[in-house]
């Protein structure tokens, strides 16, 4: 682990290396659907299936309850298959958890996804702020594709608590995902087009 300036602020910066990665996306070749509750106008066939737990982690890895994540998130996960952390989410956890800034870097299908994920709910629905449909997050992505999937994980991670996630992107009319906005969400993951 390297420690970066980052502003006024440290950041830790995480490299995460495995070789013994999956070749495919864990979703592809699935039947399996985006959940219901995802907030999108997208009528967008092949759209990835959240929290899917087929990439490789260690026996002995810590538990997302041992590095003290919620209990209903861990409740979710564990519905899903996940229990133990990946090396990006051990490293990642007990950092963010704790409001620290960082920076990872892993392959596709590591699980950075809930690495920052996790903690980001963990953080907006914990405390005295009440989720009262104002967005108390937003989380910017390059790509359509990465959009969907990043508010199918969030989504599917935060359904014990309630938490409501918008995809805002391009290519779809601004009106509908306007609409989703008035009507109130609490985290919003979208690509920067869009949201400019």
């Amino acid at each position: 682990m390297a420690v970066r300036r980052a502003g006024t602020r440290e950041a830790s910066t995480l490299t995460v290396s495995q070789t013994t990665l999956p070749t495919t996306y864990p979703w592809e070749g699935s039947d399996l659907d985006i959940p219901s509750d995802v907030q999108t106008d997208s009528d967008e066939p092949g759209l990835p299936p959240p929290l899917q737990a087929d990439a490789p982690v260690r026996n002995d890895s810590p538990t997302f309850a041992e590095l003290g994540v919620r209990d209903e998130i861990v409740r979710t996960l564990r519905a899903v298959g996940i229990e133990r952390t990946f090396a990006i989410q051990e490293l990642t956890l007990p950092l963010a958890l704790a409001g620290d800034d960082l920076i990872g870097q892993a392959r596709t299908g590591t699980g950075k996804t809930l690495g920052f994920g996790v903690p980001l709910i963990q953080r907006i629905t914990t405390g005295e702020t009440t989720l009262d449909g104002t967005p108390r997050a937003l989380v910017v992505v390059p790509t359509r594709e990465l959009c969907l999937q990043v508010t199918a994980d969030l989504t599917a991670a935060g359904r014990n608590l309630g938490i409501r996630v918008l995809s805002v992107y391009g290519g779809r009319p601004y009106e509908p995902q306007i609409k989703a906005l008035g009507r109130g969400v609490d985290l919003v993951v979208g690509t920067p087009g869009r949201l400019l």
